[in-house]
């Protein structure tokens, strides 16, 4: 027997509508077929036929035990036992360094980038090409390829109708991004706000 782990790419769907979602997926499927989907609700046989169909690996946690998402919480403090105080003399404060990532370049076709520190781009990011980034991004040409950004706020230039991007677990519809506008999308109380930036 040989056992690996494995990090997979999921979205948690919870289907109270097979119409929506069915729209949802004829939509996004082509951005939906390179992840896994942990499904909750009613799986109909028209939603399990039109997945199938599709190639799209998915489970049906319905009854599973498994719990998703994470509760951020404070760990408790701990009181420490009083330490005698030492003098220490010519100390000189270090600043934290603040690490990100510059690219001057456009993403090729086929590429993937997986950061975890800010990133800035500074050209496209071609189709076939996925840039994954856990902190903030900014992308000042245009999406061709995929875009995932988990961070604080992501600027933007454009998606073509080929690009996809995903920000904070949602997808971005691309109706609402203009095209060649420097926009910037944060979530704020789980709602997902595009504003030009000025």
């Amino acid at each position: 027997m040989k056992v690996t782990q494995k990090n997979v790419r999921v979205f948690h769907i919870i289907i109270d509508d097979e119409e929506a979602f069915l729209d949802y997926f004829r939509k996004n499927s082509i951005l939906l077929k390179e992840f896994f989907l942990l499904l909750e609700g009613n799986i109909s046989k028209s939603i399990a036929f039109v997945l199938d169909q599709n190639g799209i690996c998915y489970k049906d946690i319905s009854t599973c035990s498994i719990r998703l998402g994470v509760i951020k919480t404070q760990a408790p403090l701990v009181e420490e036992e009083r330490k005698e105080e030492k003098t220490i003399e010519n100390v000189v404060p270090v600043a934290p360094s603040i690490k990100s990532k510059l690219y001057d370049r456009p993403i090729r076709s086929g590429e993937e980038i997986s950061e975890h520190v800010p990133t800035v781009i500074f050209g496209r990011v071609n189709s076939g090409a996925k840039v994954f980034c856990e902190e903030s991004l900014s992308i000042y040409g245009i999406i061709d390829g995929l875009v995932q950004c988990d961070g604080e706020y992501i600027v933007i230039n454009g998606i073509s109708p080929r690009g996809n991007l995903i920000f904070n677990g949602e997808i971005i519809d691309k109706d609402k991004v203009k095209q060649n506008v420097l926009q910037k999308i944060v979530s704020r109380d789980s709602v997902i706000e595009i504003k030009d930036v000025v």
